[in-house]
Order: C-alpha cells, then structure tokens, then sequence
C-alpha cells in the first residue's frame, strides 16, 4: 500500500477554517488496500492481530483515534450478524458445546446457574420493597421485577456458562445444519439442566439464605408468596408459560448472538427477557432459585422432601418441556423452515470438510454432488446472505461507507479470515 493513498475515511477539506469538498476512496483502492488474497497470504502466526508482517494495518486510518466517540460507540452498537450468520454461529457452537468435558460442561453449567439465580435476587431485592405500590400499582411491581432480572442471562451470554434454556435452541439448530448428532443435545441438555439446577440450590442456600439476605419483611413475604404460585400453578399452565418463556429467551439470545459488542448484547438481551418475566410466563432455571428459596424462607410449610419434589412434578417439569418446544420448535425450526439449512464452517457428520467458496458447505441437495465431485460451486443467491456475512465484505462496507466500527470488532474479524486462509 503507497503511503500516499487516499483515506478510507471521508477526508474533509478545509478553506478559510471551513469544510468544503468530501470525497471517499475509489472501489479500486478498497480492493487494493485490503483484500481475502492478502489477509490469506500475508498471514503468520505471531503477527499482531489486524496488522501484515510489516507492521501495515489493514485498516488504514481506521486504526487511527477517532475525534467522535460518541459516533464509534452509536455505530458499535448497531453493528449486527443478519440471520442466517446467526443461526451458522448457534451451529458452530452446537458442534463446540457437544464437545465440551463432563468437567467444563459441569462447571460452565454451575456458573449458569449462579448467574441466573442472582437476577432472580436482585428481582427480589427490587420488587419485594415495593408493598404500597403493589397494592395500587402491581404492573409497576412487575415492571420493577422484570427489569433487572435480565442480569442472569447477561452474565451468561458474556462469559459463555451453560444455560439449558439457551442451549435449546443452539443445539437444535446444531442437530438440524447436522453438526451435532441427537446424542450429543442430550448430553448437552441433560448436563446443563442438572448443573443449573445444583448452582441455584447453592447459590440460594448459601449466598441468600445463610446470609440473611431475605430475612426481613416485606423481602421475605413477597418470597414466600412468590415460590407459593409457581409452585401450585396448574400443570397445562406451567407448560404453555414454558414455552412463551422460552420463546423469547431464545430470541433474546438470537439478538445477543447478532450484536457486535458488549452494549449491543445487552440491549438485545435485555427487552425480551424483560418482557417474559414481566408477562408472567415460566422460566425453568429461574425457578430453580425462586421456588426453593422461597421454600427455605417458610413457603408450603418449609423445604421438605414433599415440599420440593411437589415443586419438581407441578412446576419444574411441566415448565421444562415447554421451554424445550419454545426453543427448539418456536425458534431453531421455524428459522430453519424459513432460513434453510445454513452454509457454515465446519464438516457435516459423516462427511469432509467442504473446500468451495469461504470454507462453508451447504447441507441440501446439492451437498451429495459437492462431497462426491469436490466441484467449486460459485456463490448464488441462495447463498447471498452467507456471502454478505464474510469477512472481505464486512471490512468493505465499512471502509466504502465510512462506518466507523470499533478497531476490536474489525480485528477480531481479519484474524479469523486469516486462520481460515492457513487452514485452507
């Protein structure tokens, strides 16, 4: 790159202290300052991230400061994946997360569910010291609750602990691209579940309980009262609940998933989570705080054997399926019917990995002829949105457009280009 070439930026010029003329990079030099061929062929393992081996950065003066701020942080947050790199990326993770130790699985699992078990307390903490407005205003009540309850699934989307509800619909999809066989969503699903729930009962015994946190009225009134109607809801009630619940944590991480950025995540996960809580459905995960937490605190005479298991049978399993049909039916399916099968980056069960166009390979009918002749398919428009996901295209639109993206983003995106060039 001639050190002389123009900006990707828009360059202002100024006469007599005042902007005239703006102009913008030809197509020409887009192409020339940074290209698939060159991320592939320049590579080396130990040169920095977003930079070739002589220290040029791909970005050009996007790696410079910016003079607004406020403009970088506005166009990271609407920095999103379109569908279909969403679901490629709940497929890829599908095939990680299958792969994943009892050990890691265990642990991320218990990690989950503390994280979820503290949105339910700080719900608790919120909500349950608002009596008088409770008594006149119960949707400010359930408003207050719902808001900050989306902490827990924060926490996990970020730090990426197993959540069985999220997990439903990011196996699903997995089974359904076929990067993951029914064995391995169970032992996803089963694992998760039974590792979330041992992190809530920990998490309330220890961190609420034993610590008094809830001791006092008008905390502890509302906790009873709370565990009392989940756990005497009725069985079709819990089911149908599970599944609006689900339907939307799904969708809340699909939104999750497509942000770009940390601000991004949050905004995407907070509404929906916001939304069911303060709706009224059933999440199965949050109820493993909220019920037995409630129980220690006095509810249905105190937590006994009989007390939890009439919990399990009501609450917990009615919910639990339904939550399974909201994630796996209400979100994987139905994108799956709409969306197809999605073109991704990783072999298929049973078959070799794909060397057409990116790397990605396309589970259809196609697929037997592409694994039989190795022919290199060019890119149609069933594949346009997978084509428009890359990473070549990505940096373009950002340069051509003079979209300020942040730096971490934009590296994140050439260095993976670049592993997959050396792996190709």
């Amino acid at each position: 790159m001639a050190s002389n070439a123009t900006s990707p930026q828009e360059r202002v010029s100024h006469e007599n202290g005042k902007p005239s003329t703006r102009t913008t990079e030809s197509d020409e030099g887009l192409k020339q300052r940074v290209s698939p061929v060159e991320m592939k062929e320049t590579y080396h393992p130990d040169m920095e991230i977003g930079r070739t081996p002589d220290n040029r950065s791909v970005f050009g003066d996007l790696d410079k400061p910016k003079e607004n701020s406020s403009a970088l942080f506005f166009v990271s947050v609407g920095t999103f994946k379109k569908p279909l790199d969403i679901f490629r990326a709940f497929a890829e993770s599908a095939k990680k997360k299958a792969d994943l130790s009892y050990m890691k699985t265990a642990v991320a699992g218990i990690m989950a569910g503390f994280y979820i078990a503290a949105g339910g307390l700080f719900s608790l903490s919120v909500a349950g010291g608002m009596p008088g407005i409770q008594e006149t205003d119960p949707g400010l009540v359930k408003l207050a609750f719902a808001s900050v309850f989306p902490v827990g699934l924060l926490l996990v989307k970020v730090t990426g602990a197993e959540l069985w509800t999220g997990n439903s619909s990011t196996m699903a999809t997995g089974l359904l691209n076929g990067t993951v066989t029914i064995k391995g969503v169970f032992y996803n699903w089963s694992m998760a579940w039974i590792f979330n729930f041992i992190g809530s009962l920990f998490y309330a015994y220890f961190f609420v309980y034993l610590a008094g946190i809830l001791d006092k009225d008008p905390y502890r009134s509302f906790t009873v009262h709370l565990a009392e109607k989940k756990a005497h809801v009725l069985w079709h009630q819990g089911f149908l609940r599970g599944i609006g619940a689900n339907w939307l944590v799904c969708l809340a991480t699909t939104l999750g998933t497509s942000a770009q950025s940390v601000t991004g995540k949050m905004l995407g996960i907070w509404f929906p989570i916001t939304a069911f809580v303060a709706i009224g459905y059933e999440h199965s995960v949050a109820n493993m705080f909220l019920v037995p937490i409630g129980l220690m605190y006095g509810a249905d005479g105190g937590f006994t054997a009989e007390s939890f298991f009439h919990f399990i049978g009501q609450n917990l399993i009615p919910v639990t399926i339904g939550n399974a049909i909201g994630g796996a039916v209400f979100v994987s399916m139905l994108y799956h019917l709409y969306l197809g099968p999605v073109p991704f980056g990783l072999p298929h069960i049973g078959h070799s990995p794909a060397h057409g166009h990116g790397g990605f390979i396309a589970k259809g009918k196609d697929h037997a002829s592409h694994h039989h002749h190795h022919h290199h398919h060019p890119p149609n428009d069933e594949h346009k949105e997978g084509k428009e996901g890359t990473v070549s295209v990505q940096i373009e639109h950002v340069m051509r457009h003079n979209d300020n993206s942040s730096k971490a983003d934009l590296q994140d995106l050439v260095n993976s280009s670049m592993r997959k060039g050396k792996q190709h």
